[in-house]
């Protein structure tokens, strides 16, 4: 399984949020999001997390009523942070990359989209699971990021289709499901290794052309 970085750093990512928020706020969010990754958000007490944010246990209650809240003011953060690591990074390979043929393209996002789970894996784990049995959770962070998502496969798609290099019948869900799949799979299932992943990711998106490129 891929390993996940030491420790989750929120201010790294949030300096806007940061500055408007007490820094109790932040290390009670930030130790909760290491916690709930290493053990799971159901194990996990809020003396741990107040262990791990160094506050008492009874601090926790003055910013959040209840675990749950802590949760629940997470996603929104998690938006936060993927939001513009989904969009600028397919934007400059987009246009910086005119001429790049599809398959190519196709190769460059999912390697990008790797990484960005990795760097992020902490902060992903801590959530994610814990929104299974949470509905409307899991709602907002599908509406905030798969509509983005699938925006960006649109273009690559349209690109394709109009450079005559991917079959007009070719469905942009599809190939976003198919993509999205292979990422978080494989994720989850290998361990890391640079050149393994760029030769699986090579070969996936072959495999997948054989099936979409214009007959």
């Amino acid at each position: 399984m891929q390993k996940l970085e030491e420790n989750y750093d929120l201010e790294a990512y949030l300096s806007e949020y940061v500055e408007t928020c007490p820094d109790k706020e932040i290390r009670i969010l930030n130790a909760a999001i290491n916690a709930f990754a290493d053990k799971g958000f159901e194990a996990t007490r809020t003396r741990e997390i107040a262990e791990r944010a160094g506050i008492a246990e009874g601090t926790i209650f003055r910013y959040f009523p209840n675990k749950n809240a802590i949760l629940e003011s997470m996603v929104p953060l998690l938006i936060r942070v993927l939001q513009p690591k989904i969009g600028k990074p397919i934007e400059d390979i987009l246009n910086l990359n005119p001429d790049m043929p599809i398959d190519q393209i196709l190769i460059a996002v999912l390697k990008d989209r790797l990484q960005m789970i990795h760097d992020n894996g902490r902060f992903i784990k801590s959530v994610l699971p814990s929104l299974i049995h949470r509905a409307p959770l899991l709602e907002q962070l599908r509406q905030s990021l798969l509509p983005l998502i699938e925006g960006y496969v649109v273009q690559v798609v349209e690109r394709g289709k109009a450079r005559g290099e991917l079959d007009e019948s070719v469905d942009a869900r599809l190939v976003m499901a198919q993509l999205f799949g292979f990422v978080l799979a494989y994720r989850i299932t290998q361990s890391a290794d640079p050149e393994r992943e760029a030769r699986d990711v090579k070969q996936f998106v072959e495999s997948l052309m054989v099936g979409w490129r214009k007959q």
